[in-house]
């Protein structure tokens, strides 16, 4: 800021310079309220979401998991576009958008379906995975896939290009969500043992483990690529800032109880936290090391599923609109899926 009383004579210069320090903002400054409100509901009928988001920000579909299958949405249309084959008990899906190919984990199977992300037509080959697959990340640094093992606490790798074996990755407790940066290392949740393990995705090896104390059981996890910043929501109700430079968490913030997704837009430095309290909380990043809550939304209680659109910075919660009664307290109709749009 500049003093008033050091401008002296020359205001006309004086005028200029504190036109251009007004107008320096923090990194994606966003206005006090974000903006971000519900602007579309887009129903899917049939069971609820049973795994993790995916969006090809290209083709303009959202892939939601399910029990029955992996559901395609077409949410420029706002509407179901179809099902992928071979995709039961899905718990993820990762994208490799330069190989034309998406992946899915699939619980029940311990396999993964690949399937050709334009066509939509699944592969007849399903590589095997370790016992219980749930997250699933794909690397383009390495050009490798991994699932994440939930029964047999191991990381499965796979060549992305043609589905082969690479080996597996142990991780020494059970493995939560995971989240690559791009150039050769995925970060993986450990809510037992509250720390993010850091396996070399070409050595197929931990290499690092990072305690996240007083963080307890961490879930959420989203990555800041241009700042080296990885995010990490705990259920107690905060989330933790990582520098992945040297392991230090570098700053906390204050978001809603029992948060289970978390995503990063760079274009406007967002972290979007939804928690099973019924929030999303939305935390500017001012500087690589320095947050703040920029809001905090109300949606439904329960919320296991979420994406961000980088290209329309629209955010998409998986829900249900619960079940239908007879008018005597007895169910009628399953919850069907709904997905809930959020855009400025």
């Amino acid at each position: 800021m500049i003093p008033a009383r050091a401008c002296g004579r020359s205001r006309v210069v004086c005028t200029v310079l504190l036109g251009i320090a007004a107008s320096v903002q923090p990194i994606g400054a966003t206005p006090a309220g974000s903006g971000y409100h519900l602007v579309d509901t887009i129903r899917l009928g049939g069971g609820e979401a049973s795994g993790q988001l995916a969006l090809d920000a290209v083709t303009h579909r959202l892939f939601v998991p399910r029990a029955t299958g992996v559901t395609v949405v077409d949410v420029k249309e706002g509407r179901q576009a179809r099902q992928i084959k071979n995709t039961s008990g899905a718990r993820g899906v990762a994208l490799a958008p330069a190989l034309t190919r998406g992946f899915t984990s699939n619980r029940d199977a311990n396999s993964v379906t690949i399937f050709n992300s334009r066509t939509l037509l699944a592969a007849s080959d399903q590589p095997q995975t370790g016992a219980s697959p749930e997250a699933i990340v794909y690397d383009p640094g390495s050009g490798h896939l991994f699932t994440m093992n939930t029964g047999s606490n191991n990381a499965t790798a796979i060549a992305a290009v043609d589905g082969s074996a690479l080996g597996t990755v142990p991780l020494g407790d059970r493995p939560g969500l995971a989240v690559t940066d791009g150039d050769g290392r995925v970060f993986v949740d450990l809510p037992e043992r509250n720390e993010i393990a850091v396996f070399d995705t070409r050595l197929l090896r931990v290499v690092r483990r990072w305690p996240v104390a007083p963080c307890s059981g961490a879930l959420g996890l989203a990555f800041d690529p241009a700042h080296h910043r990885l995010f990490f929501g705990c259920r107690s109700g905060t989330m933790g800032a990582l520098d992945t430079g040297n392991g230090r968490v570098v700053a906390t913030v204050p978001i809603g109880h029992a948060v289970d997704v978390m995503r990063y837009d760079p274009a406007t430095a967002l972290v979007f936290a939804t928690s099973g309290d019924g929030t999303l909380t939305l935390v500017q990043q001012d500087s690589p090391d320095a947050y703040r809550i920029a809001d905090v939304l109300t949606v439904p209680p329960g919320v296991h599923a979420m994406e961000l659109d980088p290209s329309t910075h629209r955010i998409y919660l998986a829900t249900h609109d619960g079940k239908a009664s007879d008018g005597r307290g007895r169910p009628k109709t399953a919850a069907s899926l709904v997905l809930l749009v959020y855009d400025r």
